[in-house]
């Protein structure tokens, strides 16, 4: 029973170490967008010491009752959020950096195999916590060096965050309205990158950039390609944006038969986008933008009526 624990706390301790050197190689080379502090920068630079610590612990054999413990916890947390986002949707499950993994594989493949092994192989004969001390050969190899590592890795990631737009990525934010001493809006920015540029120059149109796989916009689409039909004689116009990378056509939400207008973001760089990200444009000129959030008739005709006075 004591070998099997050793092997379980072994391998769960090699799967933390290695989501948190990739989540790390993550935090160094791209930047990271969320709705909400769970999956903000500020908690990857929080949870990815902690993840990386537990890790080591693990490998270690410190201490294995208290450690069994902890990570029979983090586990059981881990199987909740990854049921969440397949649940939601979400292409990915955030564990392992750019090493994008389908939530549904995270789940059934390694959380909760790995739960299920360290409820059922448990420590024997241990106690939660010392005494007895480390021997000095693990108070030397292993908790000096990682006291040191971890600080360390914290500075630098604090240190180290990537910019928001480079040759290869961009960061695109809900444009701030402001008008120039023309008092003319600013053209917005992206309509170089859209393959439908000319057609959104002209009039009133609300613009929604959309990943196929984001579930505010599998909610959204609908709404609005109804409401482009019911506002066509006043004026405005609604255009869906699709944001690489593209998906297959059976996978786009947008309907194959509407009536809104339908483009591209191109690919000349990775476009990084808090989705649904709606703009309405006058002209080609931003008006309001909304970040993460469908807008309704009610609040566009209200930007749309006050801003243009």
């Amino acid at each position: 029973m004591n070998k099997a624990n050793k092997i379980a706390m072994t391998v769960a301790g090699l799967v933390l170490i290695t989501a948190s050197i990739l989540k790390s190689h993550q935090l160094l080379t791209e930047p990271i967008i969320s709705k909400g502090f769970w999956e903000s920068w500020l908690f990857f630079v929080i949870q990815i010491p902690l993840e990386l610590g537990l890790g080591i612990w693990l490998v270690s054999g410190l201490f294995r009752k208290g450690c069994w413990l902890l990570t029979t916890i983090t586990f059981a947390a881990f199987i909740g959020i990854t049921l969440q986002k397949g649940l939601a949707g979400a292409a990915t499950c955030g564990c392992f950096g750019r090493v994008h993994v389908n939530p549904w594989i995270t789940l059934l493949l390694i959380d909760v195999p790995l739960f299920i092994s360290l409820l059922i192989f448990r420590p024997k004969e241990e106690k939660l916590l010392p005494p007895p001390w480390p021997s000095a050969k693990h108070f030397f190899g292993v908790a000096i060096p990682t006291f040191i590592l971890l600080p360390c890795l914290l500075i630098v990631l604090i240190f180290n965050k990537p910019p928001e737009k480079t040759g290869k990525y961009e960061v695109v934010k809900p444009q701030a309205v402001q008008k120039s001493a023309s008092d003319e809006w600013p053209q917005w920015a992206l309509l170089e990158h859209i393959d439908i540029t000319e057609s959104l120059r002209s009039g009133i149109v609300v613009v929604l950039l959309y990943h196929y796989d984001c579930p505010t916009c599998k909610e959204a689409i609908p709404m609005y390609d109804r409401l482009n039909s019911e506002m066509a004689e006043g004026g405005i116009r609604f255009a869906f944006i699709e944001i690489p990378p593209y998906c297959q056509s059976q996978d786009n939400p947008v309907p194959a038969d509407t009536n809104c207008l339908t483009g591209k973001l191109d690919t000349s760089k990775e476009w990084y986008i808090m989705t649904p990200l709606v703009v309405l444009l006058h002209n080609g000129s931003v008006v309001k933008s909304w970040e993460a959030k469908a807008p309704s008739l009610d609040e566009i005709m209200n930007a749309a009526f006050s801003e243009s006075k």
